[in-house]
């Protein structure tokens, strides 16, 4: 199998679960604020993620001789532990204001910030992707505007968040070669976790009891969404370009959808069906290699002229 199509599977049973966790982190912060909740939810994945190393560790041969540099390791841990801290927790507080299907949709605008962003630096995106780009953004529109376009506070800070996001996976792309993919992201969350405990001692009351009763919530979003979600992320980057692999996570917003309606009885119209239709048809496309056919066919066509 290619790498690039396991990554992109990779990334794809990652959309799923994070689809998923914007349903969990709504109904988590019914007895937690939001920096408590990413607090706890941080800790988790540490202690998730350091079980994964040790297990590694001891378990694999091929995995203890891996080569890696430790020092950039921390420090691109670090970094994107401080960029991570902000969008999750800007995401987290959005969720008080708004929907966590809608929080979701507008989170994936990150893979139109992710080559604009790219564009500061002389990165032109491909006419392909632009296409995707554009697909995406209606799809995204049909699923989280109804009537007029109103955007509430919840809505933009979210739009922040997914800014930030984007950010973050730029970063983690470019941190993600000569690093341990699960040390990066064991520090990354040692770092969200305790700015965001920092921040919840002075700005919240955190409640033992409330943490009790959102541990379900926390569990699932600590260690699948957190320390399984955002280390194969890491993983996949290393053989995909972030704007197709940010096109792959996008999808988290039409399972953020279906499992709003399932779970949180938050049922799609036809309008909110078809935008999900939309992003799944740009995302496919993003991986169809139709730059790489065309110039084949060009090359035959020379050839036999």
């Amino acid at each position: 199998m290619r790498k690039e199509v396991k990554a992109s599977i990779m990334l794809f049973a990652t959309a799923i679960i994070w689809g998923l966790a914007f349903v969990a982190q709504a109904a988590g912060m019914e007895h937690l604020g939001p920096l408590s909740f990413t607090a706890a939810r941080c800790f988790v994945a540490v202690v998730f993620l350091y079980l994964t190393y040790k297990f590694f560790m001891i378990k694999s041969k091929a995995y203890r001789e891996e080569k890696f540099d430790m020092k950039r390791t921390l420090v691109g841990g670090t970094i994107c532990g401080l960029v991570f801290t902000i969008a999750i927790n800007l995401q987290q507080v959005s969720l008080i204001y708004t929907t966590a299907a809608k929080a979701s949709f507008l989170t994936a605008l990150y893979i139109v910030f992710i080559p604009l962003i790219g564009l500061l630096f002389g990165r032109r995106p491909s006419i392909k992707v632009i296409l995707c780009i554009f697909l995406a953004m209606v799809g995204t529109y049909l699923l989280s505007i109804k009537g007029g376009f109103n955007i509430n506070k919840g809505d933009l800070v979210v739009i922040l968040s997914a800014l930030i996001f984007a950010i973050h996976i730029l970063l983690m792309t470019k941190y993600s070669r000569d690093t341990n993919a699960v040390l990066l992201s064991l520090v990354q969350f040692a770092v969200c976790g305790i700015i965001s405990l920092v921040g919840a001692l002075v700005l919240e009351d955190i409640s033992m009891d409330g943490i009790l009763k959102s541990y379900v919530t926390i569990l699932y979003v600590g260690i699948l969404s957190s320390g399984v979600g955002f280390t194969i992320q890491l993983m996949a980057l290393k053989d995909l370009d972030p704007v197709v692999a940010s096109m792959i996570c996008s999808l988290e917003s039409v399972f953020g959808a279906l499992f709003g309606w399932m779970i949180l009885s938050q049922e799609m119209t036809e309008r909110e069906i078809f935008g999900a239709i939309i992003i799944f048809v740009a995302t496919l496309l993003a991986q169809v290699p139709i730059e790489a056919y065309l110039e084949k066919k060009l090359k035959r066509k020379l050839k036999r002229g």
